[in-house]
């Protein structure tokens, strides 16, 4: 699914450069010295068609096909003596030029100007400009839900109205990048679509963070839990943050859409409070209630031997099975003993895994461990979105500029036995 404009996509388009050239010429020979000197070739008019839902295409008789990943028209290449003058000429002017002071020691050049390893890398210098090569999209397999295809083909489909943030360096403006593109993107449409199915009732957002995806989650049961009236049964959110003040953000985040409670899980005598709240009966509501578990799903510095109790298995003792986990770790959890609980004990029915492109993240591993048992998970949704729609300027952060996800379902042991009976090579 790709939205014509998505949250992260400038409202308006970047300003003009200061040496702006004319309008697009009739003359081909006008485009050629245009281009010679560093211009971009002006783009095509795109028509609106790219919102429609990728890899979800409705037949004759309102049945869905789910397919390959249908990925937008590629842009037009710039060559790369044009890209690398759009990216130098930041650096250089009539006065200070690449050849004075990259070729020679002259340190009046970077006296208060530039820096010389940005303005003298050739790696800067021919790195992309758009951030259009990485990808926006959302696939999704043949098993996956008809209903949470369709939510998140709206979702993406209404998105045009929502804020944008145009960060050129991408971390100027955080506030403005984790309002904008953090809790307004394609993985949080899908996870509000995926709360709003009917077997949905309690989830692990293992950590809280800025309480975006917890906020989307509350919100998506609220909603499905006022359309139907189910207020007979008792719908529940919990979330780990080890950060007290961060925890009051996140929780004023979601106040509409939860009924909050807040405890300690450090101790052992944390955790019997827990264990002791969580074996009273609650009384139903249509809002869920959401547990704000001050601490670590695991106790940090320990591994799963010797085993150290926790937070999380208390939780999973008696919740199991989770209907939805998902995973967004921080950079340096290594999550093998979080993740060791929270698939033996939990019994996840499904598990959305974030940012499992980015180097050295926990979710990049447990996606591929996922993906290599297809007998116990198979995954149904794959998406990807981009921070900023303007190419970060240092090449060592566009790593982190894309973000992708993925949805995984449990296979029951039903659907294990007649997929063996109909493929020889299981």
């Amino acid at each position: 699914v790709e939205s014509a404009r998505d949250p992260c996509r400038p409202a308006t388009p970047p300003p003009a450069a200061e040496h702006s050239h004319p309008p697009r010429p009739a003359d081909g020979r006008a485009m050629s010295r245009r281009l010679a000197d560093g211009a971009t070739a002006p783009r095509p008019r795109r028509k609106r068609c790219h919102l429609a839902l990728a890899a979800v295409v409705p037949r004759r008789g309102g049945v869905w096909a789910a397919g390959v990943a249908v990925v937008p028209p590629p842009r037009r290449p710039v060559a790369p003596a044009a890209a690398a003058a759009r990216t130098l000429n930041a650096c250089w002017d009539a006065e200070f030029t690449s050849e004075r002071c990259c070729l020679t020691r002259d340190e009046a050049c970077w006296s208060g100007r530039q820096d010389r390893n940005e303005c003298c890398s050739g790696y800067v210098a021919e790195a992309p400009s758009a951030a259009g090569a990485f990808g926006r999209w959302v696939a999704a397999s043949p098993r996956a839900p008809p209903s949470l295809v369709r939510c998140i083909g709206r979702a993406l489909g209404a998105s045009d109205s929502a804020p944008a943030a145009h960060l050129g360096e991408g971390w100027q403006s955080w506030s403005s990048l984790q309002e904008n593109c953090f809790c307004n993107n394609s993985f949080t449409e899908a996870l509000e679509c995926l709360a709003l199915e009917p077997d949905v009732r309690l989830a692990i957002d293992l950590y809280l963070g800025s309480g975006c995806t917890a906020a989307r989650l509350a919100k998506g049961m609220a909603a499905r839990r006022a359309q139907s009236n189910t207020s007979t049964s008792v719908a529940e959110i919990f979330s780990f943050e080890q950060d007290p003040e961060g925890l009051k953000e996140a929780a004023a985040r979601g106040r509409r859409y939860w009924r909050p409670r807040r405890l300690a899980v450090s101790t052992i005598h944390d955790l019997r409070r827990l264990q002791e709240d969580l074996v009273t009966p609650s009384k139903p509501a249509l809002l869920p209630r959401m547990w704000f578990l001050v601490g670590s799903p695991y106790p940090l510095g320990h591994e799963i031997l010797p085993y150290q109790w926790n937070g999380l298995d208390v939780v999973c003792l008696h919740r199991q099975p989770i209907d939805v986990l998902v995973v967004d770790p921080d950079g340096d959890v290594p999550m093998r003993a979080e993740w060791q609980v929270a698939e033996e004990l939990c019994r996840p029915r499904r598990v959305l895994l974030h940012n499992v492109n980015l180097p050295n993240h926990a979710a990049g591993w447990i996606y591929q461990s996922l993906l290599d048992r297809a007998t116990e998970w198979r995954l149904e949704l794959r998406g990807s979105y981009v921070l900023s729609h303007e190419m970060w300027q240092h090449p060592a952060r566009r790593l982190s500029q894309s973000r992708s996800w993925a949805v995984f379902a449990r296979t029951s042991d039903v659907e294990i036995s007649r997929e063996r009976g109909k493929c020889r090579m299981c």
